[in-house]
């Protein structure tokens, strides 16, 4: 019977482990890497081979193969349990934020797997492609409660609440920033929301989700955001 890992845990549980490797209050960007040299963790770079061309993170329960180039030729590989392997193309330098996130998502099934000892199986890190048409059984892979709960995990280990408060504050010398709509933001202050996702090492969308999940947006009106825009004060 699996055990029921409860959100609250996961956040507890991402929130500590930010705090013992990084320090309290944490730096302006978590160092994932070694995140996962405190938690004892080998980490390792492969040209992936396998034909789900979308996976490009993977946990070892030591037991499962995973398919890699070497020497030109493919392999299945079975790496020592709890090993993570990512796909070697996330170490190009434009590939930052995603190889990050992908770090954090597998540390987090990691974690999420020692909490859960009954849940012992590989765990794979896909990338959600838009443009592509997934069955029902690609689907459920790609949104099960195990890789929702990793997701969460990791976005909050990358993103703690403390770390994403004091940014805003820093950057725009208040508490939240001026949201219109659901995703509407003035074009003076894009440059900065991006700025300060690139110095957190994450992606703009996974930021967003972050701020909105903590309450750091202040939701106005859109006839406030036509006003602005068409000339006049843009500077509250």
């Amino acid at each position: 019977m699996q055990v029921y890992v409860s959100n609250r845990e996961i956040e507890q549980i991402a929130e500590g482990l930010v705090h013992v490797a990084c320090g309290k209050p944490p730096p302006k960007r978590i160092d994932i890497d070694s995140v996962a040299s405190y938690l004892g963790l080998t980490v390792r770079y492969e040209k992936f081979a396998e034909s789900d061309q979308d996976k490009i993170g993977f946990t070892s329960d030591g037991k499962s193969a995973l398919t890699v180039f070497r020497n030109g030729q493919k392999q299945r590989i079975i790496f020592p349990k709890e090993t993570i392997v990512l796909d070697s193309f996330l170490q190009y330098p434009c590939e930052s934020s995603r190889r990050r996130f992908t770090l954090a998502h597998e540390i987090s099934h990691i974690l999420i797997n020692r909490a859960d000892p009954t849940h012992t199986a590989p765990c794979f890190n896909r990338v959600y492609d838009t443009e592509r048409r997934y069955d029902l059984n690609e689907l459920h892979e790609r949104m099960n409660l195990g890789e929702c709960q990793a997701n969460t995990m990791a976005a909050i280990i990358l993103m703690p609440k403390e770390l994403l408060a004091v940014s805003v504050r820093r950057y725009f010398r208040k508490n939240k920033i001026p949201v219109y709509g659901d995703c509407v933001f003035l074009p003076e202050i894009k440059p900065s929301m991006q700025a300060m996702a690139d110095e957190l090492g994450v992606s703009f969308t996974t930021m967003l989700i972050q701020l909105r999940k903590y309450g750091l947006l202040e939701e106005r009106d859109m006839a406030e955001y036509f006003d602005k825009i068409k000339g006049g004060d843009r500077n509250e």
